[in-house]
């Protein structure tokens, strides 16, 4: 499996070698992540290989992606017209709102 091959719409950002995706997947913003240069993609906790930004569904639109030097990695979708911006602090496992903007 090859970083992001199952999104649509995806980005990549990179931070310290590693790779970072956020995409669309059936209507939901998805994250993935990859340590070897897209050609695998990394695992998480739950042995899943992705993992949903937001519970809520997403507008068809390319979502943003940025990995902090802080090490947190924030993502910023389109839902319902509105921009929200979601954060991770542990490598993408769990993400929480920060903000949203019309």
């Amino acid at each position: 499996m090859v970083l992001a091959d199952d999104l649509a719409k995806a980005q990549v950002c990179e931070r310290d070698g590693i790779l970072y995706a956020a995409g669309l997947g059936n209507g939901t913003a998805y994250f993935e992540w990859s340590q070897d240069g897209g050609a695998t993609k990394a695992s998480f906790p739950d042995s899943s290989t992705r993992q949903p930004v937001s519970s809520e569904l997403v507008d068809d639109e390319q979502p943003a992606i940025e990995a902090l030097q802080t090490g947190e990695i924030v993502v910023a979708c389109t839902q319902g017209g509105r921009v929200r911006t979601y954060v991770t602090r542990d490598e993408g496992e769990h993400w929480g709102l920060v903000g949203e903007v019309e």
